[in-house]
């Protein structure tokens, strides 16, 4: 009885200790944050985890689950970043889709001075800074510039396109092309920009020319699920399952590797996100250059908004440079 009661209390403690000082503010912040920037796009959901000072521990959360290895602290992050990402989906995903199409100016430049607002915490958690950490950040830069200028003039559909797509998809004339091979490859990369800040995966989609029938996919499918085979078309699943496949590659592999990374080249890493962060608000705002000089004030207003309420969130939140290890129950 009396070794029983022990272990019970070894337990508790262990779970206290694993618990204790566990940023439920900051983590509902990101979640909110990483469902906003879903719903932009250009712009990445890591990119808002970053900035909120979570980024190791969402890693370090998301590895541990792929490799069956579950710890309170893990599941409850990821639980409570999830469920505000969700809500701020479901709840704000109309307003903010008008106010991107209408608002393009405030709202881009707002979403740019938050990425941009992410560099100084990373600047500081990459000191000292050392010439290979200085490498990996232009590494970091040259990479959003290539994926930016690998993508070309990309044309997005408008809203006349995508309603026009949607009444297709209605009375089944749109046709499906099957490409398993670049299905795969788009599912790591849209998934990769949940855990590379910086990436889009929505651009990362229509790089690779696989936007319009991925997301005409889903929609089929789902009808196709609803309607018990009546409707919809069952080749859906012939994308959509290959899409599946590289988003859980991506899970494992990019963020298993981007753990190894942060423990065993912390600061190169580190350098690297920050020129990702650098390299992909510089991209975005080539990509998106007003067109009076009215606008460029407003967009650079914006811009200076944004970054001030992200510095301004870091200390209201408390995230610092150094996150607080992640500690593992024992037995678990």
């Amino acid at each position: 009885m009396s070794e029983h009661k022990e272990s019970k209390t070894v337990g508790d403690a262990g779970v206290e200790a694993d618990l204790r000082g566990f940023p439920f503010t900051r983590c509902g912040i990101a979640g909110i944050l990483m469902g906003l920037a879903n719903l932009v796009p250009g712009i990445s959901g890591g990119t808002m985890i970053l900035i909120m000072g979570l980024y190791e521990d969402f890693i370090d959360a998301v590895a541990n689950i792929t490799r069956l290895k579950f710890t309170r602290r893990s599941l409850l992050l990821l639980a409570v970043i999830g469920s505000m990402a969700a809500v701020s989906i479901l709840g704000l995903s109309g307003t903010l889709s008008r106010l991107v199409a209408t608002q393009p100016v405030i709202m881009y430049g707002l979403f740019i001075g938050m990425t941009l607002g992410g560099g100084p915490m990373l600047f500081r958690m990459a000191s000292p800074w050392r010439t290979s950490t200085i490498v990996a950040m232009l590494a970091g830069i040259g990479l959003m510039f290539a994926i930016h200028f690998a993508g070309g003039d990309i044309e997005k559909p408008t809203d006349a396109e995508k309603a026009a797509r949607k009444a297709m998809i209605e009375r089944g004339e749109y046709d499906l092309k099957i490409d398993y091979s670049r299905d795969v490859v788009a599912g790591v990369l849209g998934m990769s920009a949940m855990v590379l800040p910086g990436i889009s995966g929505a651009y990362m989609l229509l790089i690779l020319g696989r936007y319009e029938q991925i997301l005409s996919a889903i929609s089929l499918g789902k009808s196709y699920v609803l309607s018990m085979g009546q409707d919809g078309d069952v080749n859906a699943f012939r994308i959509i399952l290959p899409v599946g496949i590289g988003v859980i590659l991506s899970v494992v592999l990019v963020t298993n590797l981007l753990k190894w990374l942060l423990k065993t080249h912390e600061k190169p890493t580190i350098g690297c996100l920050l020129g990702i962060v650098l390299g992909s608000a510089v991209t975005l705002a080539i990509e998106n250059i007003p067109a009076t000089a009215a606008d460029a004030g407003i967009g650079a207003g914006m811009l200076l908004a944004g970054f001030i309420a992200t510095l301004a969130l870091e200390r209201v939140s408390g995230a610092k440079p150094e996150s607080p290890p992640v500690v593992d129950v024992p037995g678990e």
